[in-house]
């Protein structure tokens, strides 16, 4: 459930500033389906232990990152997106 709350927030923030952004929360078991298709994947601070599992699997222009315990539990969108931002930045 929060993990589907931060996601309507992450909507919300793109929306403000005026990013296209389809924002999919999901379980490990039906991310197969959309790898290939992202630009970013985010994991919940309680899958963390999942990354280098999903880091291997994802193409070298996805950013990946673990969203701080601190953002998820305030569903603090604004600071997530900054540093979605800052990643991307840094990848292209």
């Amino acid at each position: 459930m929060s993990t589907g709350i931060l996601q309507m927030k992450l909507e919300e923030e793109a929306k403000k500033r005026k990013i296209q952004a389809n924002v999919m929360a999901m379980p490990m078991t039906e991310f197969d389906e959309v790898r290939q298709t992202v630009d970013v994947v985010l994991l919940a601070p309680q899958i963390r232990f999942a990354e280098k599992e999903v880091r291997k699997t994802l193409p070298d222009k996805v950013f990946l990152m673990i969203i701080a315990s601190q953002d998820f539990g305030m569903m603090n969108a604004e600071k997530v997106m900054n540093q979605i931002q800052q990643g991307l930045s840094k990848k292209h």
